[in-house]
């Protein structure tokens, strides 16, 4: 095994990052989301063995909240977007062009998430009974393909079917270990030799790790991520010792 090429891929919402407050927050358009100091303290340690890839749907700027918050930890790459964009350094500036101007004019009253590069973030009018309907009739009057995403009140529109999974891939990693909790980290912890998750996961993402022989704590919130990042820290550390007694 070429252990330079291994990393830890952890989703953010849901799985490190949760909305009772804590230590270090991270801001969304109308929420916070929280990293418990424990929690920033395992990923440090952790990554002293592995180094850690973040994968989640959030755009650059906001994950950079959180990065800035954690400095020492060591980060590899950030897979961003559900995928979408994938990049080693978040100092990189990314230009900012939309092409979804064609389908966003179509919908006026409706407010456009900022930040995201590839992808559209809408939120629609609270009004609005079915937004998922009028958001097709409307890439399909503007000639634009795109993969509707929900997400809560959010809708996100993808110029392809997004992969977390190929944008690992696309920085030349492997996954090792991944922590998720939706069914967007499923492609992600399927190809990982080493799965884990939360008891407030999505069930077939319970059901995977379950079935790969990974670890779902039975804890909930911070509680939850610190056990995982615990189970990491001895797992890496015992691969590690296993991986230099062959050298």
């Amino acid at each position: 095994m070429d252990m330079a090429k291994q990393v830890l891929v952890v989703d953010l919402d849901g799985t490190l990052l949760h909305p009772e407050p804590e230590a270090i927050s991270v801001s969304g358009r109308s929420s916070y989301r929280y990293l418990s100091r424990t929690a920033a303290d395992l990923l440090l340690q952790i990554s002293q063995f592995i180094p850690i890839a973040i994968a989640t749907a959030r755009n650059a700027q906001n994950i950079q909240q959180l990065v800035n918050q954690l400095p020492n930890v060591n980060f590899c790459g950030f897979v961003t977007e559900n995928g979408l964009v994938t990049r080693t350094s978040l100092d990189d500036e990314a230009p900012m062009k939309s092409q979804w101007n064609a389908v966003t004019d179509l919908l006026p009253d409706w407010l456009q998430l900022t930040g995201y590069e590839n992808s559209l973030g809408l939120i629609p009018p609270k009004s609005l009974h079915n937004p998922e309907s009028v958001l097709q009739d409307a890439l399909l009057q503007s000639a634009q393909d795109g993969y509707i995403y929900l997400d809560g009140h959010k809708i996100f529109v993808y110029p392809s079917v997004p992969t977390k999974l190929a944008g690992i891939y696309s920085l030349g990693l492997n996954p090792f270990i991944t922590l998720g909790n939706d069914l967007n980290d499923l492609d992600v912890l399927t190809a990982s030799s080493y799965a884990g998750t939360l008891s407030t996961a999505h069930e077939q993402v319970r059901s995977l790790v379950k079935t790969k022989g990974g670890y779902c704590s039975s804890l909930v919130s911070h509680a939850a991520t610190e056990d995982l990042l615990l189970w990491i820290y001895h797992l890496t550390l015992k691969s590690l010792r296993c991986f230099e007694s062959h050298q």
